[in-house]
């Protein structure tokens, strides 16, 4: 849901406005201003996790997340930067995410009083066009980043490689987003 019609959450539809582009200051500080009041949201924002994740019951938080996230391709993309953004915002603080992910979900999982165990490795490796296609060709799967990052090539078709090299996706231009939202792999 990219709309400014949306109702609001950590962000206003001003704050939603300005983030895009779509705002003129009038001054340095009256942006200043705009950029503080973002920033104390997003940790006001990040405190309410906190709470949300010891309060709202159950049945409201299976029903924000079953009925508006799992069947909406805006939603699984919003899940995905929501993750993006806190994995960045962990490293910002000097945090391993590692850690911060097997509490994350030791504490979740200790709601159902079972204990978990984490496994995250990352694996980096630059961004390439040429090295992304040799791969697709080879394997017939990328990531999300990864097809996100050959849509913004601008010397390779995305939709040519699909067509050749992904037979079992729907590359419909109408399904293309909820297939890269959906689907990490493919």
């Amino acid at each position: 849901m990219e709309s400014n019609d949306r109702p609001r959450g950590i962000l206003s539809p001003a704050d939603r406005a300005y983030l895009r582009g779509g705002t003129t200051f009038e001054s340095d500080q009256s942006e200043r201003n705009a950029r503080a009041r973002i920033r104390e949201r997003v940790l006001a924002g990040l405190y309410d996790a906190d709470l949300l994740a010891d309060a709202l019951s159950e049945r409201d938080r299976e029903l924000v997340f079953e009925k508006h996230v799992g069947d909406d391709p805006a939603g699984v993309r919003a899940l995905i930067a929501a993750l993006a953004f806190l994995y960045r915002g962990a490293e910002d603080a000097g945090l391993d995410f590692e850690t911060l992910l097997e509490e994350g979900v030791s504490r979740a999982e200790a709601d159902r009083n079972v204990a978990a165990a984490v496994e995250f490795d990352v694996h980096r490796e630059p961004l390439d066009a040429d090295r992304l296609t040799r791969k697709l060709r080879r394997t017939g799967s990328l990531t999300l980043s990864e097809l996100s990052y050959l849509r913004e090539a601008d010397d390779v078709s995305l939709d040519r490689l699909l067509d050749r090299y992904a037979t079992d996706v729907e590359t419909d231009e109408a399904d293309d987003d909820w297939v890269q939202a959906k689907m990490t792999n493919f």
